[in-house]
């Protein structure tokens, strides 16, 4: 009878990463590898790194040098993800201790690939309804689709997680209601692309229906969307949220500029206009729903009235959660290779002005829920009656949080709460 391996697993990156590699830990328990924290024990070392922006690319590549000395003799180094995908010749070229480069297309056949450097593994077919989960046991990602067919010019992703690709419906309305019966909380919906979502399989969008029905299917969760684009906003999404209780009033939609000039630079799909309409729509369905965006500043060709503008409309707006990013380079953007490229300064000094401004702007918003009763999830214990959760409004790792004083609470469960204050990012509550 074959021995149970062990394979270490190092996830980097985003969300949509982990849940690639929670994918990937299901292929490997499917053939009988279980999981060790203990690295240089592991028979295997898999590293699904990021290669998004070049911090993330130099983290990966030293994740992979410290994996290849850290191992032990004979265990097998695969390295998976956006860096491989990317860079794959280079890499081999460079990195020869590496056993296996695991590209994309090698996720729906990872067991194979497993067996190909372990012979003796058995022949395992995965289930639709079997997935791991790598996050805390109370919330977990549903990623629904794979790729981007958006063609933003400061962006690389479309060029190697190719277009995109949506999971068939029934599946996530599976692994919903599976990860609905093992108690978890909440359930993020993430992919590039969210409001595309259904284009490729069904011929028509149809993420308010997929809402809807993963909602059903876990109806005592918290059901959060992630990444929905301004053009694509639709009013059935916008009714699905309105209309679905469990489905959380939050909007986190990148919109990236306010100037038209910028936008359409960009090759964003849309203008400032437009962006205000979805945004007013949106207000209107839903009077207390957080609205969180990033944007980037500095990008080829921004000239000053573009950034005021973009000033402007920030504070003309009122979002409950701001993300910007001082433009830089990307390998093969379009945006790389434009002319009329900010000095370095120039883009810092503007970086600096928007999130002063922010800050102060995001200090006020957190006003408003001074005084109200939240329901809470609590996420972690900090000391003796003192927790970390989280309202409706705040996203896992992306928003504030809410420090929690309470004689007892439950990680992982529900408290009811009064915010009392609110200190920098984030506020305070307590039990009632």
């Amino acid at each position: 009878m074959p021995k149970t391996r062990t394979a270490a697993l190092i996830s980097l990156g985003c969300s949509k990463n982990l849940a690639d590699s929670e994918d990937l830990v299901t292929a490997l328990r499917s053939v009988d590898f279980r999981l060790t924290d203990r690295l240089p024990e592991a028979d295997l070392v898999l590293i699904n790194t990021c290669g998004f922006i070049e911090g993330a690319k130099q983290e990966s590549i030293q994740h992979i040098l410290d994996a290849a000395e850290g191992r032990k003799p004979g265990a097998k180094l695969f390295v998976a993800g956006c860096l491989t995908e990317r860079y794959l010749a280079e890499l081999k070229a460079d990195m020869p201790e590496v056993d296996r480069w695991v590209v994309f297309k090698d996720y729906d056949r990872f067991p194979a690939v497993v067996r190909e450097h372990f012979p003796d593994a058995p022949d395992h077919r995965l289930r639709h309804d079997q997935r791991s989960q790598l996050t805390p046991p109370h919330f977990a990602f549903l990623k629904i689709a794979e790729g981007c067919d958006n063609t933003c010019n400061f962006c690389a992703i479309p060029t190697f997680r190719g277009k995109h690709k949506s999971r068939p419906q029934d599946e996530l309305i599976t692994q919903a209601r599976t990860l609905a019966g093992r108690g978890v909380k909440e359930i993020n919906v993430i992919s590039q692309h969210l409001d595309y979502y259904g284009q490729d399989l069904y011929g028509e969008r149809r993420l308010p229906q997929l809402v809807r029905a993963v909602a059903a299917a876990a109806p005592e969760s918290w059901i959060r969307l992630h990444y929905c684009y301004p053009n694509d906003f639709t009013d059935e999404l916008i009714a699905a949220m309105a209309e679905t209780p469990n489905v959380v009033k939050y909007v986190d939609m990148p919109i990236q500029h306010a100037s038209d000039r910028t936008l359409a630079q960009m090759g964003r799909r849309t203008t400032r206009a437009q962006i205000s309409e979805r945004l007013d729509r949106i207000r209107q369905a839903m009077p207390e729903v957080v609205l969180r965006t990033t944007f980037i500043v500095g990008f080829p060709g921004e000239r000053d009235d573009d950034f005021r503008e973009l000033m402007e409309f920030a504070a003309e707006q009122r979002f409950d959660s701001v993300g910007c990013f001082p433009y830089s380079d990307e390998d093969g953007t379009t945006a790389a290779k434009m002319p009329k490229k900010l000095d370095a300064d120039v883009i810092a000094a503007r970086h600096h002005a928007f999130m002063t401004q922010q800050k102060r702007l995001h200090r006020a918003r957190l006003k408003r829920w001074i005084g109200s009763e939240q329901m809470l999830l609590v996420d972690a214990q900090r000391d003796f009656g003192s927790f970390t959760a989280r309202h409706s409004g705040q996203a896992h790792e992306v928003d504030g949080v809410t420090t929690l004083t309470a004689e007892r609470a439950e990680v992982g469960g529900w408290v009811k709460a009064r915010i009392t204050a609110a200190k920098g990012y984030d506020l305070i509550a307590e039990a009632v």
